[in-house]
């Protein structure tokens, strides 16, 4: 009997905690106050909030993104310590090993933090049968640094090292384990299992004598008179389980006086008070004591027969009152157990043809809070059967394993399910923001055409079709300043005003004085056309370099317009990431059915191998049944044909 299989949350999260305490502490220095990476105080949150998933998940975004500043190496170690805790524990070990080395020298964690990382991680494989790795991985830790650091984990490992060399085909292990066992105190609950299983391995070895001499010092041990006022329910448990074994090697070897001695000294309460009376009525009964054999069978008829073993009780019962010579009342014995036996067989029969996931979880009392329903540190579900006949296929690794996978992927399910929903979100915002769109639209197009772009246009290209004409034909006057231009008009209105006057002296004065200024206007225009024309064609190509970048900014604004690519781009990456989800998704679909046929599968072997069971004892009944009917019948005969 192992302790460590009890245990699996005080393992985990231990593990974690102890974890997530170094996790923020450099090797040699002291704890900050606060973590310094953002996307490390994430990934912590999570874990805290019990979201190992999401944790992860964190670290590895972190890494992607350039990995964790101002937390050297226990980032990682994190890692690992959540993988164990996911179940994941090949990677678990690899991020280990690349973390602190196959010598265990990792370079910024301390000798105390790297030993309990192969404490831990070695455990895991102890619980999950592999023994290769398991012992490899406990073999790094440093015991003495182990025993300093934390003594409580020191005599756990010294048990689990025991364990293993016991399970070790090579018999040189022999003297190690004795030599780890004196490591611990007789007392030690430790020792005491070890002492246990001790006697167990030697038993199966043939030896029965060494058995028994161990069985009676662990008895010894546990129950001496100074410490049997108040034994704690751990020891008394581990007494209880002693006594049995001692007593069940006594009935293998006929010795039922030492028998009923051992397994009347058991306590009536604890989990194998059914055993031990099962026990003490075949040792009654084999002792030539059918009436304790039969108190004892009756205590067990009056409890519910629902673990397989419990089963031949009806049946041993008719057997004791047989033994006891009285033939009708075992007779009706053994018809009560076949009635009972064909019962059970029709009650497994139907609850075979209507076995389903949604009965099964009928049977199962899961323990649930706000977030739903709870596990331990290892994915594990806390769960209670309601119907204690499947108590015995629940407390299999196995069907436990298979539990937790299902509840896992209904997780998954429901979380894609959920980002489902969001990406129909997604699309009602991409209609709005399409709608939205259309709007700034068409209001940009009303301002386009409120601006009168192709008259400006076209009066731009008038414009420069009269300069390029008048610089063709040299006219300077076109290229008149305005000054020049309202002296022209000036001059033309002189000439225009002497053309009615008669000619005369005056008007003769007049009309000389007109063209000197006619001709200094000339040479005027004349001198000033280089200039004129150069500032012209400056102010043309002012204009044009305008005109171009404004069309250039239209027509950017119609290709806006016309084609929303960002618009696209994100569409294009909905749907992408909603087909990925949906493979995802029936990707889950497939693993849930082999998960759930899985789990189906294994209660369903459970009932067909206890109904083969039951079976066995319904025929026994009913043969031994038909041998009393007989046997009652020809004693009758024989009465008649006496009398007669």
């Amino acid at each position: 009997m192992s302790k460590l299989f009890r245990g699996r949350l005080v393992l985990f999260t231990g593990m974690l905690l102890w974890l997530t305490t170094v996790a923020s502490v450099q090797a040699e220095e002291t704890q900050p106050e606060r973590v310094k990476d953002l996307r490390y105080g994430w990934a912590l949150y999570e874990y805290h909030q019990g979201n190992a998933f999401e944790a992860l998940t964190q670290l590895a975004v972190a890494r992607e993104r350039g990995g964790i500043d101002g937390h050297g190496d226990y980032p990682a170690l994190v890692e690992g310590g959540l993988m164990l805790s996911w179940g994941m524990t090949r990677e678990a070990s690899r991020v280990f090993t690349q973390l602190l080395g196959d010598d265990g020298a990792g370079s910024t964690l301390a000798p105390d933090v790297r030993n309990q990382a192969w404490f831990y991680l070695g455990k895991v494989f102890y619980l999950e049968g592999d023994h290769a790795l398991a012992r490899k991985n406990l073999e790094r830790v440093n015991g003495d640094v182990l025993a300093e650091a934390n003594h409580e984990l020191f005599r756990e490992w010294v048990y689990l090292q025991a364990r293993l060399l016991m399970m070790s085909p090579d018999s040189g292990d022999e003297s190690k384990r004795i030599s780890l066992q004196a490591l611990l105190e007789d007392t030690d609950i430790w020792a005491l299992y070890l002492r246990y299983n001790s006697a167990v391995s030697t038993l199966d070895a043939g030896d029965s004598v060494a058995a028994e001499a161990e069985l009676k010092k662990l008895i010894s041990i546990i129950d001496p008179p100074s410490l049997a006022d108040e034994p704690d329910r751990e020891r008394q448990g581990m007494l209880s389980r002693a006594r049995l074994s001692l007593a069940q090697l006594y009935l293998r070897e006929n010795r039922f006086e030492a028998a009923l001695e051992v397994l009347g000294a058991m306590s009536l309460s604890g989990v194998y008070v059914e055993q031990a009376l099962f026990a003490y009525a075949v040792a009654a009964a084999r002792q030539g004591q059918p009436e304790r054999a039969l108190d004892a069978l009756d205590s067990l008829s009056n409890r519910e027969l629902f673990s397989p073993w419990r089963q031949q009780v009806p049946f041993a019962r008719a057997y004791v009152l047989e033994q006891m010579n009285k033939p009708q009342r075992a007779l009706s014995a053994f018809k009560q157990a076949a009635d009972h036996y064909a019962a059970r067989i029709e009650a497994l029969n139907n609850t075979r043809a209507r076995l389903s996931e949604e009965n099964l979880m009928a049977q199962l009392e899961f323990r649930r809070d706000s977030d739903g329903i709870l596990t331990d540190s290892f994915g594990r579900l806390q769960v209670e059967p309601v119907d204690f006949s499947i108590a015995e296929v629940l407390a299999e690794e196995t069907f436990q394993q298979a539990l937790a996978e299902l509840n896992e992927l209904y997780q998954m399910q429901s979380f894609i399910a959920e980002r489902q929903a969001r990406f129909e979100s997604f699309r009602v915002m991409l209609e709005t923001r399409e709608q939205q769109r259309r709007i700034r639209i068409a209001q940009t197009r009303a301002a386009l055409a409120s601006q009168q772009a192709d008259q400006w246009q076209q009066l731009q290209q008038a414009f420069s079709e009269k300069i390029s004409a008048a610089l063709a034909e040299e006219d300077a006057r076109f290229f008149m300043t305005s000054k020049q231009k309202a002296l022209r008009e000036r001059l033309d209105q002189v000439e225009a005003t002497l053309a009615g006057l008669p000619d005369d002296e005056t008007t003769a004065s007049q009309r000389a004085t007109y063209r000197r200024m006619r001709a200094h206007f000339d040479w005027w225009i004349a001198n000033d056309y280089g200039v004129n024309r150069w500032d012209a064609q400056k102010q043309l190509q002012d204009l044009d370099r305008e005109m171009e970048r404004f069309q250039s900014q239209r027509q950017r604004v119609e290709a806006l317009m016309a084609d929303d690519a960002r618009h696209d781009d994100l569409a294009q990456r909905i749907t992408a990431s909603e087909q990925e989800l949906e493979s995802v998704g029936e990707e889950v679909s497939n693993a849930l059915r082999s998960a759930r046929q899985k789990l189906l599968h294994q209660v369903d072997r459970m009932l067909e191998a206890r109904q083969e069971e039951i079976s066995g004892y319904l025929l026994a009944s009913r043969h031994a049944q038909a041998r009393l009917a007989d046997q009652l019948f020809q004693e009758s005969q024989s009465a008649g044909a006496s009398n007669e």
